[in-house]
């Protein structure tokens, strides 16, 4: 590793002696004047001032336009976040450590898998709540549901095939999931801060399509995100390592530069099986100490 620092780009070099000649010449030209006696002395002072002001400025703008335009990193690139960190020639900010791509689970990550107060937001008591969740959330058909492989009317019906004395309820009840996932406040500026430090964010999730059309507000950080797999597009689900092989080819991961965030341990084993560094995760700040550990900074 070269540890000299880069050489000042040219143009960086002309453009400060270019601002240097204006200000000096402007308090040269007021010297002179004042010496004179010349009336217009004044008029030379405000000048002077104002060109203080506005020359640093002017180039400043000069040159965040020539850094717009060309894709590189300058000292007047509109991002005082990442200013101490390292970027490549193309103006891309460098991980520091040996992580790039932090890939995050949704469900109890990035939102609330609210599904016990989604029910008891539509009328019903703690036990019966308790006793709908076996039927529908624990059985392995919310799994199959995940898959993106049954409608509403189906999965629905499955849930009151698991417990038929209760089906009507079950039907009602999930025939429309709006708010079983609801938001983090903090998922999306935990986004912002990895990408401003050059890291990749993807998500991997079980996730069907029914639960995000019903949920978009708590699911607006996928507009942040840099990509990733939701089950029911792809029809395969965690822990299978298809789902993880998916995403690896996809996005051309390279599994020890990975670390996924999930919050069921069988996920994040097979995670670690194929290479990858894995986070239980329990809570926000946990998830955070674990990261920084790792090595990644932000």
């Amino acid at each position: 590793m070269n540890d000299k620092k880069e050489a000042t780009k040219p143009y960086k070099r002309v453009l400060a002696w270019v601002g240097i000649v204006v200000l000096v010449g402007m308090y040269l030209l007021l010297l002179y004047e004042a010496l004179t006696g010349s009336p217009d002395t004044y008029n030379v002072f405000i000048g002077c001032v104002a060109a203080t002001i506005a020359v640093p400025i002017l180039l400043w703008l000069l040159i965040w336009a020539i850094g717009a335009l060309t894709g590189r990193h300058t000292v007047a690139s509109l991002d005082p976040m990442t200013s101490n960190k390292k970027h490549d020639k193309y103006g891309n900010v460098v991980p520091e450590g040996e992580i790039d791509t932090v890939v995050f689970d949704i469900g109890n990550v990035l939102t609330n898998f609210a599904w016990d107060q989604f029910l008891e937001n539509k009328g019903y008591d703690k036990e019966m709540v308790e006793r709908m969740g076996k039927a529908s959330v624990y059985s392995k058909d919310w799994v199959e549901f995940d898959k993106g492989d049954l409608t509403t009317e189906q999965i629905c019906q499955r849930f009151a095939d698991n417990d038929p004395e209760i089906g009507d309820e079950l039907k009602s009840a999930f025939s429309d999931l709006t708010d079983v996932v609801t938001k983090r406040d903090e998922a999306i500026p935990w986004i912002q801060s990895l990408k401003a430090a050059g890291y990749r964010v993807l998500v991997l999730s079980n996730f069907s399509k029914q639960a995000l059309e019903g949920c978009r507000d708590a699911m607006s950080f996928l507009d942040v995100v840099d990509g990733g797999i939701l089950s029911y597009r792809d029809h395969v689900v965690k822990p299978d390592e298809a789902i993880y092989k998916l995403l690896m080819e996809r996005y051309e991961l390279v599994p020890e530069k990975t670390v996924f965030i999930d919050d069921t341990p069988a996920n994040i084993k097979t995670a670690r099986s194929l290479g990858w560094h894995g986070i239980d995760y329990r809570n926000y700040d946990q998830a955070v100490e674990e990261l920084h550990n790792l090595g990644v900074r932000y």
